[in-house]
């Protein structure tokens, strides 16, 4: 009697082993087809509707599969801010994509309050949306504090200096040129800023910022001769 339950258990717990296992390889088959069309945007910076609608399909059937996984929500917030890119015409859309991201990565963060990149996509969410409430504060000062030489942190932060400077109350300018600092001290981030700088007419704190630091290869480069 006592050998057959514990065939019985045995062959329950392999039951659920193999349920779980499959649950969660099929999460990441669709994980990896949104992860698919993610770079490919980034890399075109372009975007159909048809492969937006896969990955949102993909998306609820990832989360729907393994809805607690941190990566997997950062991943979901990072379609809707695509469809938020796509439909930047239609206000109400924009909004509520913006805010179903938003959503995504505070469960995020929730699950994983120590991953700096969350934080701060959050940041740029709010930045997007003209918020800069209390949230968009501490949600820059946590991404701050879990990645203070995290270079995609440093780069975000002070493209808000440069951007919004005069609007950030609570951001002091010795925080933000300090984060420019850091982004042009890292080669991934120093020329995005720079170009970013150009762009909205900013270089001049950009280069002063450098040429206090001695940062050759921006001091070299002609944008700040």
């Amino acid at each position: 009697m006592k050998l057959n339950l514990v065939r019985y258990l045995l062959i329950l717990t392999a039951f659920i082993i193999i349920f779980f296992a499959t649950k969660y390889a099929l999460a990441n088959l669709s994980y990896l087809k949104v992860d698919s069309y993610l770079q490919r945007w980034q890399k075109n910076k372009s975007i159909e509707q048809v492969a937006l609608d896969d990955a949102l399909t993909s998306v609820d059937r990832m989360l729907a599969l393994h809805g607690h996984f941190p990566h997997y929500l950062n991943v979901a917030g990072k379609v809707y801010e695509w469809q938020a890119f796509k439909h930047l015409g239609d206000q109400p859309l924009y909004q509520r994509s913006l805010s179903q991201a938003l959503d995504y990565y505070q469960q995020s963060t929730q699950l994983r309050a120590h991953w700096p990149l969350t934080w701060i996509f959050m940041a740029n969410i709010k930045a997007n949306l003209k918020q800069f409430d209390d949230d968009f504060y501490y949600y820059v000062n946590q991404g701050m504090k879990y990645g203070p030489y995290t270079y995609q942190v440093n780069l975000q932060v002070a493209k808000f200096q440069l951007q919004y400077g005069e609007q950030l109350h609570q951001l002091s300018r010795s925080v933000g040129s300090e984060q420019i600092k850091r982004a042009l001290l890292n080669k991934s981030s120093r020329y995005n800023l720079l170009y970013y700088a150009d762009a909205l007419h900013r270089v001049e704190p950009v280069c002063a910022v450098a040429k206090r630091h001695k940062i050759e290869s921006i001091l070299k480069h002609k944008l700040c001769q």
